[in-house]
């Protein structure tokens, strides 16, 4: 039996399971299929801006449990393993797993796929957490906060920032009902290669929700003291400032989820080294996807695209066949939803009207199809199946 590892549940993940035990294992006795995962639920972080808005959008909606679904394929043929990858010995074929119940495994592969993404910084629940129980406590005190809080500080000024100064701004400080502060490390929010156009809509968007902007400034100390967290503020002059709020929340990147590969393996921040055939170099039976690899940068359509392309390329290279060279697209494709009502985006070379945004995206965030990605039955931009 020729055993493929696939350690991953999210955007780049779960299509590819299903479609690997369609096109691969249900097809051939030779193989079977082990999933690696320390949560339960697929984690849909698009939502997650207007999640963690208390009453707006369900959780549930955003976080789909996984196990109806496993339960469809043929024990075996199909493993769930509850559990984190701890080691990865790429010369043994091995991969070690802290298992959820306390426990330990290894798991020998012919093939492995490596789809663990990233983390969020300072805790926070944009991405899934340790294990699914977490990640809900954690959005659970957060939407607490946001719920009790006079004052609400937004931190980083990324898409996820942008995102969710909009949805609270839309909520609270377009009625006056809270303050609501948006800080960032530049005079406008984003970055390039978004276009000037774009980021000054944003501003402009926010500032029609009477969105606080902080720009060009850093949070460089954070203080908690009784129902308080008191932000040490500098700018780019080196002006320091206090801001006191009850509600902090920071939108400040992400870390690969790679502690366990081999240090060898990895670039100078901790990202798998993939080659143009997303590949690992000197190592052709792992193959590397989304956010933890090095090729692109940590965005849904690049895992959504690299999941599409191994989904065709795998059988391919299990047969003993080339392997097709990965493209990335070198096209700006951004929708950034500002509120329930407003949004911008652009598309190549040219800035997307609001109402574009808003129909394609900003109305349900994804939740209206996320539930057939977490089944493997389609990804961002191809379906698969009905």
């Amino acid at each position: 039996m020729k055993t493929i590892v696939i350690l991953g549940v999210g955007v780049a993940a779960a299509p590819l399971i299903r479609q690997t035990m369609r096109n691969v294992v249900l097809k051939d006795k030779e193989y079977n299929l082990i999933v690696v995962a320390p949560t339960t639920h697929f984690h849909w972080p698009i939502a997650m801006p207007r999640v963690i808005v208390p009453g707006q959008l369900s959780e549930d909606k955003a976080m789909i449990d996984l196990r109806p679904i496993f339960k469809e394929y043929p024990s075996d043929q199909f493993e769930f393993v509850l559990g984190a990858a701890s080691a990865l010995d790429p010369t043994g074929n091995t991969v070690a797993v802290s298992l959820n119940d306390g426990g330990s495994r290894t798991i020998n592969y012919h093939t492995l796929v490596v789809a663990t993404g990233t983390s969020s910084k300072d805790n926070m629940p944009w991405k899934a957490m340790a294990t699914t129980e977490q990640t809900k406590q954690r959005l659970h005190e957060l939407q607490q906060q946001i719920e009790n809080a006079r004052t609400i500080a937004v931190v980083g000024g990324g898409q996820t920032g942008s995102e969710t100064a909009g949805e609270l701004g839309f909520e609270y400080s377009k009625q006056g009902r809270k303050e609501v502060y948006f800080i960032y490390n530049d005079r406008l929010p984003l970055a390039p290669p978004l276009m000037e156009s774009v980021r000054k809509q944003t501003k402009t968007e926010l500032e029609k929700l009477n969105v606080k902007l902080i720009p060009n400034t850093k949070v460089t100390a954070v203080e908690h003291s009784g129902g308080d967290t008191i932000l040490t503020l500098t700018d780019a002059e080196g002006k320091v400032t206090t801001l006191t709020t009850q509600a902090y929340v920071p939108t400040t990147g992400g870390i690969p989820n790679s502690s366990f590969v081999p240090a060898n393996l990895l670039d100078s921040n901790g990202f798998i080294l993939q080659t143009k055939s997303l590949q690992v170099k000197g190592h052709d039976n792992i193959f590397v996807l989304g956010d933890v690899g090095s090729l692109e940068e940590c965005k849904a359509g690049v895992a959504d695209a690299q999941a599409v392309h191994l989904i065709k390329a795998l059988p391919i290279y299990l047969k003993g066949g080339v392997m097709p060279t990965y493209t990335p697209s070198n096209k700006v494709m951004v929708g950034i939803t500002l509120g329930r009502s407003r949004a911008t985006g652009q598309f190549g070379s040219f800035k997307l009207f609001s109402f574009l945004i808003h129909y394609a995206k900003g109305r349900f965030l994804g939740t209206d199809y996320c539930h057939l990605i977490a089944a493997g039955k389609k990804t961002l931009m191809t379906t698969y199946e009905k």
